[in-house]
């Protein structure tokens, strides 16, 4: 992943959820709070129209550190989602999270994500479409630009669940968005 800094880092973000067909994407949108009336500054979101002509508000927070994302960070993002009236909302870094953020996310439902091209300890591979028994097989390197770890959807997957693809993690969050209502305060 070629990026040198967090503004870089935003721009990759945006360039790979601007490819998705369907998907009106936006980067450092500034959003009017709903409670504080204050302006918000976005780092990437993008409206997910689903079927039935509704559409998700999701707000993405990139986290280029050195060192993993502490718990502070979750919950000024999730203050950002509850104030705008996001439906749903994706913390993404390159290096992990505290256990404490973690933890707050998994509570606030806030989707954690990693961009990695390597599998996570722990983690469960996202499977669609099958039937019948499933041995996971030895995984060939995905080529994808957007692939990695997502933890907080779909129930308590505490290993988190393995995207290999912007499609497979659109589509969990169009899951998670179905089972829950928006971001509880």
């Amino acid at each position: 992943m070629p990026v040198s800094d967090s503004h870089d880092y935003e721009t990759f973000v945006q360039r790979v959820v601007a490819s998705l067909v369907g998907v009106e994407v936006f980067q450092r949108k500034v959003y009017q709070g709903r409670i504080t009336s204050r302006k918000i500054n976005v780092d990437v979101s993008f409206v997910l129209k689903i079927a039935g002509g509704a559409d998700l508000l999701v707000l993405v927070e990139c986290k280029h550190y050195g060192h993993r994302v502490p718990v502070d960070d979750v919950e000024e993002f999730h203050s950002k989602l509850d104030d705008i009236g996001a439906h749903k909302g994706i913390l993404i870094t390159t290096v992990g999270f505290q256990e404490g953020a973690i933890k707050a996310a998994i509570g606030r439902r806030i989707a954690l994500a990693l961009l990695t091209p390597e599998p996570q300890h722990g983690e469960i591979q996202y499977v669609v479409n099958r039937a019948g028994s499933w041995t996971p097989a030895a995984r060939p390197r995905s080529r994808e630009l957007l692939q990695g770890n997502v933890k907080g959807l779909i129930g308590n997957t505490r290993g988190g669940l393995r995207f290999e693809s912007f499609t497979q993690l659109v589509g969990m969050l169009i899951i998670d968005a179905q089972t829950e209502g928006p971001a509880s305060p």
